[in-house]
This record gives structure tokens, sequence and C-alpha cells, in this order.
């Protein structure tokens, strides 16, 4: 790839909005979807898999625990 082509590249992937404004993009609809409807997707995805037995049930809780750890940590 070309240098003009890789710094064309790198100026499109840039965001137009402003860091920490609680919301999510979505990369290829370039659309924010708020933070509260990202985290419910979450749960009710993982908790859909584990419903279903797509993955164990003490992976979910493992996973959720670990989501949850993490979150309390960065705040």
């Amino acid at each position: 790839m070309t240098e003009e082509k890789s710094q064309s590249r790198a100026e499109s992937t840039k965001v137009a909005y402003p860091p920490g404004d609680g919301s999510y993009i979505v990369p290829v609809l370039h659309a924010r979807l708020p933070a509260r409807a990202v985290e419910l997707g979450f749960w009710g995805v993982l908790a859909g898999a584990a419903l279903m037995d797509a993955i164990d049930l003490p992976l979910a809780l493992a996973v959720g625990v670990g989501v949850v750890v993490a979150r309390h940590r960065l705040r």
C-alpha cells in the first residue's frame, strides 16, 4: 500500500464525535448508540447464550463478574 492510501485510510477512520460523550459508534454505519443500549444488548446476549446452552453457565457468570469488576475499577 502506498503512503497516500494509508494516510487517507487513517483520515477516514477518524471519529468526528468528541470522546466521552456516553455513546458508542457503530463502525460500519457510523451511527451513535447510547451506552445504556449497548450495555443492555451485551447482558441480553450473554444471558441468551447461557440460556440456549451456547456457553456454560459458569463461563457466563465468570464473564459477567469480570465485566462488572473491570467497569468498577475504571470508575
